[in-house]
């Protein structure tokens, strides 16, 4: 069974994507009144929303039919930015049956892969790390639940690349007063758990995107986990 990552990091994946979308379709309406090129941008690129869209049909799948969706998305913007270029040339007379196929074969997904039932929430199983372990996640096109257990905690590094993580530190403990986490993110979202007495720092460079600490501060100094690295078109997600 293909993984899902979860619920809540798909609809950030999605928030971002379609941000992205707005932003470019905005860029190239603004660099063809500017006159900055010599072609009409906006109505020769726009297919390329369909190919960013495809690309988060596979980092986020909804269905297990979802990457064939994204896939033929991909195609799709690519055949027609190629015509708008002037490298192909077709004619939609032609190839409209193409639709009914499509709408046919997400039909037949649907029925042999069929959605998890009303209420029941897209999760992933949490994968518990030993006690003492450092982090180490490299994730791309993918999602991925992890929990450290009980026992001390030494930092370590996530890089994602269009991935969804969850990890969960709130059993974990720092044992020498303050872990580093290194953290790459492109097109993500990242939600951490820690527990309540320990202290987060955030040193992390957004661009595009941004890191929310939602913890309660601690009453008294106590261990800190120290957040660094940057992210791009990502969000991480710290809380209790």
């Amino acid at each position: 069974m293909p993984s899902h990552p979860p619920r809540s990091l798909q609809h950030a994946g999605h928030r971002i994507l379609f941000g992205l979308i707005v932003i470019g379709v905005g860029v190239l309406a603004l660099l063809d009144n500017l006159h900055v090129f010599d072609i009409a941008l906006l109505r020769t690129f726009w297919p390329l929303g369909l190919v960013l869209w495809g690309l988060g049909r596979l980092a986020w799948p909804r269905l297990a039919g979802s990457g064939f969706i994204g896939v033929l998305m991909i195609g799709v913007g690519l055949a027609l930015t190629a015509q708008n270029l002037g490298f192909m040339h077709f004619h939609w007379r032609d190839w409209w049956p193409v639709v009914i196929i499509v709408a046919g074969l997400s039909i037949l997904m649907r029925a042999v892969f069929p959605r998890p039932a009303a209420g029941r929430p897209l999760a992933l199983t949490a994968k518990p790390l030993a006690p003492g372990e450092r982090v180490d996640i490299d994730v791309s096109f993918s999602g991925i639940n992890q929990r450290v257990e009980a026992g001390p905690f030494s930092g370590g590094h996530i890089t994602s690349t269009f991935g969804g993580i969850e990890l969960d530190l709130t059993q974990a403990s720092i044992a020498d007063g303050e872990a580093r986490l290194d953290i790459s993110a492109r097109f993500s979202g990242i939600e951490l758990r820690v527990p309540r007495d320990w202290q987060v720092v955030v040193e992390i460079t957004a661009l595009f995107g941004g890191v929310e600490d939602k913890t309660v501060p601690p009453m008294a100094p106590g261990p800190r986990l120290v957040l660094r690295g940057d992210v791009m078109f990502a969000g991480v997600e710290v809380k209790n």
